[in-house]
């Protein structure tokens, strides 16, 4: 009996923190998607994506369909017939340390993002630092709209270099400007 219920008591708990897991990946979708003033938003073409997928989005698969994406302050969101991806930028304890487009056919938008997990243990803290770095193909039609992510993510960086060196560990070398390597 006494096994009985740890195991329901286990169940519950996971079906409970996948539903939590739900509701807050909705959530981050939602504030993509309700951004009255989202930095960029394109359409893959079919060839477009299948390349994209080639090339960057090892995630994805190419159904012969188009694909959107939508970049926000907070996030980036990709959705196709079949599937949709959320890649999380700048919420919570995430900063957006580098933004980069050189603007010539087959350029991707380039962006880090970097953030820091500190634990308190009874020994003292723990702390670590955490990047990913994301590239997005851009087609050359929306070179503008990508190069406003970049200026937008650098403006940003460079009025908060404070953001930008809570995230950096102290034995990295960082830029005067805040312009961190990819």
């Amino acid at each position: 009996m006494f096994i009985a219920i740890v195991v329901l008591l286990a169940v519950v708990g996971g079906l409970g923190f996948f539903y939590y897991r739900r509701r807050v990946r909705a959530k981050e979708i939602a504030a993509v998607l309700n951004d009255p003033n989202p930095l960029a938003v394109w359409t893959y073409t079919p060839e477009e994506w299948r390349r994209a997928v080639e090339d960057e989005f090892s995630w994805a698969r190419s159904d012969g369909s188009s694909a959107q994406i939508r970049i926000c302050e907070t996030g980036i969101y990709l959705k196709t017939d079949s599937q949709s991806h959320l890649i999380e930028l700048a919420s919570g304890p995430k900063v957006v340390t580098f933004a980069g487009y050189r603007g010539t056919e087959g350029s991707p938008l380039r962006l880090r993002v970097r953030w820091k997990i500190v634990r308190h243990r009874r020994g003292g803290d723990e702390v670590k630092y955490y990047k990913e770095d994301y590239r997005i193909p851009v087609p050359l039609r929306e070179k503008d709209a990508a190069q406003k992510v970049v200026d937008f993510f650098t403006a940003r960086l460079q009025n908060n270099l404070d953001a930008y060196t809570a995230v950096v560990p102290d034995d990295e070398p960082i830029s005067l400007f805040g312009k961190d390597s990819f």
